[in-house]
């Protein structure tokens, strides 16, 4: 069995509603409670005990634990040891750069996690179990989901209950097993992900496809001009904002669906991805570039393939170390970032030429497969044949306003 995530919309009555945002800010509560008195511990002793004997010791000291499912409040206490885990680890590394947990703001809605037990789904119908010591009595509710259609599943394995800001509205995420099906073959494939070219997919045989990112780039930075005349979280900038959500997810499953297409009917059974963990951390690129890594949507991107690719049989794997791919050379391996020209142009003094991002995801296919794709018997990396494709877009705008028109053709 595989295990694939689904995303799908909760249909819930005004009651059930007001019900669910409560429990989900209980564990927002519980959260900040839990941190609370670790923060006292430590300015009283010197020392932070993250046992789960300590927390649990900590949980019956909080009124609100007892708003939501018990399963729910371990989960949320073992996010806590896992934030200070993470901490414990950073610091070791560097002891000036990295600051505690911080509390979860006011107001903020923390999702309600259900594993194995406390849920029952039946068709689109889910029930959540909220506990019995709520104050207002109510030990569970019910309400409708709906998702994309065509995905067929053994059974849910995990649920969370989450708030989108943007929307305004609740979600479900429901973990799900689906039947293996059978892999469409043994070749294998590598992606390098990028911005102007969303992926570069390397063949064994040497074919590589490039999808251009050149539409998600526009459809971000118009509405990102729009949200500027705009106030930050009113109503307005919210509908802008998911206006825009909605806009990038369509040409991220575009792309996505066409390449796992693709790969089933070259026979690929295995995808290799390039580790981008922290490409957003620990560098400057001024604030321009920053703004643009910080609105690409590469882990959304990653997470489209992974769970296409299990419905599709095939293995999607992002643990490939991308250090010095894009400035390392195919054909004679030197490493040399000014060997990237204008425009993506990789040129080496060995002879070879090629578009930088093509040079990258050969160097991720060889990374990750110890081969490299298609060479001759000079040892020289053959030529790639490269495949341009193009996402297209009916063009998007902002509509007419009090007599303003503000409006962008993509």
């Amino acid at each position: 069995m595989s295990l694939v995530t689904i995303k799908a919309q909760v249909h819930a009555d005004p009651q059930t509603e007001a019900v669910l945002k409560d429990a989900m800010f209980c564990a927002t509560k519980v959260y900040n409670g839990l941190l609370w008195h670790l923060r006292k511990e430590y300015k009283e002793t010197g020392k932070v005990d993250i046992s789960r004997r300590n927390l649990n010791r900590i949980l019956k000291e909080l009124p609100r634990a007892k708003g939501y499912y018990s399963m729910s409040v371990q989960l949320t206490r073992d996010e806590v040891r896992e934030a200070y885990r993470s901490f414990f680890a950073l610091k070791k590394k560097d002891l000036t750069r990295h600051s505690a947990p911080g509390f979860r703001r006011k107001g903020y809605l923390s999702p309600l996690k259900y594993v194995q037990s406390g849920f029952k789904v039946e068709g689109d119908k889910v029930t959540v179990s909220l506990g019995t010591g709520r104050e207002d009595g109510v030990r569970e509710v019910s309400f409708r989901i709906s998702h994309r259609p065509g995905v067929q599943y053994e059974r849910v394995r995990e649920l969370s209950i989450t708030y989108d800001k943007i929307s305004g509205r609740i979600e479900a995420r429901l973990v799900v097993e689906v039947k293996a099906n059978p892999r469409p073959g043994t070749k294998r494939a590598a992606l390098d992900l990028g911005e102007t070219f969303l992926m570069a997919a390397a063949f064994e045989d040497g074919t590589v496809l490039l999808y251009s990112g050149r539409f998600i780039k526009s459809v971000r930075r118009y509405w990102q001009k729009v949200r500027a005349n705009l106030k930050q979280n009113s109503r307005r900038w919210r509908e802008v904002a998911h206006r825009e959500k909605l806009q990038v997810e369509h040409l991220l499953h575009v792309a996505t669906s066409h390449f796992i297409e693709e790969c089933v009917r070259r026979g690929v059974g295995e995808i290799a991805i390039g580790d981008l963990c922290g490409i957003r951390e620990g560098i400057d690129y001024g604030d321009k570039l920053n703004q643009r890594l910080h609105a690409w949507p590469y882990r959304k991107l990653v997470s489209m393939l992974k769970y296409k690719g299990a419905l599709a049989g095939i293995v999607v794997r992002d643990d490939v170390d991308e250090k010095n791919t894009s400035a390392r050379c195919h054909a004679c391996g030197r490493v040399l970032p000014s060997n990237r020209k204008h425009r993506g142009l990789y040129v080496c003094s060995c002879g070879w030429r090629a578009q930088a991002d093509v040079n990258g995801s050969l160097n991720i296919f060889e990374r990750a497969y110890q081969v490299s794709p298609v060479k001759g018997s000079s040892g020289r990396v053959a030529r790639p044949v490269v495949l341009s494709l193009r996402l297209g877009w009916h063009g998007v705008h902002e509509p007419e306003r009090k007599g303003k028109t503000l409006r962008a053709s993509i």
